[in-house]
């Protein structure tokens, strides 16, 4: 009996690592294959994560070499200045597509807040600190109704959205009677004073990269953008840890109402008046184009606000503005947007694949 057990502990001895060497001797050429896989797919990943810097320095090379006045001083800040508002807008719009979700109601949002906004200076009488703190209120109402059609009633954030963006859109005809509505001397003069408190920036600027920063420092360093995160890559799963999913994508939305209605402020700013027929309109989809091609999936879980979504803001207006340096027809603007948009979903299909591969 003791010689059997003792054999029988040799064999047990021996054989275990004869058929681990076997194991490893069999799965060598697939070992190699699988290094070979994995350093293609990173070189691919890599040079798609810094693809859109590369656009944006062959776009600024050629636009420059087209025009020299594209690189001027004067033109750098009126681009910046320009990129304020949709910059404070894909901001909310980031969050809102971190979760897996999406809003096309923002252009709307934008147009009513803006359109309260002016009406409460122009024709109330309020001041313009309070008159902003009352429209920025109401787009995160707004973006709260938003939540209960999607969270509530569990209607799809596409349609749902789609349909606030319409039923908005003929709220801002309502209260501007469908006319123009041109900035006061206070509003100007409030500009004027932020300006030079900001040693000669624009106060647009200024306030957009602050709201874009602190953002961003919410989203990577608090638990709340780990929730956000948690969500947008699986919904089930969160509500199984504890996380309150409803409440999330609740807050996220008047996140994006408020950040939407603060965009129509500083596009009406930006403009000097308020004109319905086109406060906020397309905001949404180049806040989302911005978004995407800053690296931000459409299905939620991966995405920054820093730098990511601010490079394709920058992206997007770099095109429109040495468009109009060159002297392009304006009708071609919306197919250039249009191929813009297309590369947008192109990209995130590719980086969607190459996940699933990883």
């Amino acid at each position: 009996m003791l010689l059997k057990s003792k054999r029988t502990v040799s064999i047990k001895k021996y054989s275990w690592p004869i058929a681990c060497d076997r194991q490893k001797r069999g799965s060598i050429v697939e070992n190699v294959d699988v290094i070979v896989a994995s350093k293609k797919d990173k070189v691919i990943r890599l040079t798609m994560n810094y693809a859109l810097y590369l656009l944006i320095i062959i776009l600024f090379f050629i636009y420059n070499s087209l025009t020299p006045l594209f690189l001027s001083g004067q033109n750098i800040r009126s681009l910046i200045t320009n990129s304020s508002a949709l910059l404070v807008a894909a901001t909310g719009m980031t969050f809102v597509l971190l979760i897996g979700e999406i809003d096309l109601s923002i252009g709307s949002v934008a147009g009513v807040a803006s359109a309260i906004w002016i009406m409460l200076i122009t024709k109330s009488d309020v001041p313009v600190i309070p008159a902003t703190v009352i429209s920025i209120l109401v787009g995160g109402i707004l973006g709260f109704l938003n939540s209960i059609l999607i969270v509530r009633l569990k209607i799809n954030s596409f349609l749902a959205t789609m349909g606030m963006q319409i039923f908005l859109r003929g709220f801002v005809y309502i209260f501007t009677n469908g006319a123009q509505i041109l900035m006061t001397p206070e509003i100007k003069a409030v500009n004027s004073s932020l300006k030079s408190a900001f040693f000669g920036l624009s106060p647009l600027l200024v306030f957009s990269l602050l709201f874009a920063i602190f953002w961003m420092l919410i989203y990577c360093y608090t638990s709340f953008g780990r929730k956000v995160q948690a969500v947008g890559c699986n919904k089930l799963s969160s509500k199984r840890v504890g996380i309150n999913v409803s409440g999330i994508t609740t807050l996220v939305y008047i996140i994006c109402g408020m950040m939407a209605a603060l965009a129509g402020i500083f596009q009406c700013t930006n403009v000097g008046m308020v004109n319905p027929s086109n406060v906020g309109t397309g905001m949404e989809f180049f806040a989302i184009t911005a978004c995407v091609l800053g690296g931000t999936s459409l299905l939620g879980g991966a995405g920054t606000i820093f730098p990511g979504t601010v490079i394709g803001v920058i992206f997007l207006n770099s095109i429109e503005n040495g468009l109009g340096l060159l002297g392009v027809n304006a009708y071609a603007y919306p197919v250039v947007r249009g191929l813009v948009i297309y590369l947008a979903m192109v990209t995130d299909s590719f980086k969607r694949s190459l996940n699933i591969k990883k």
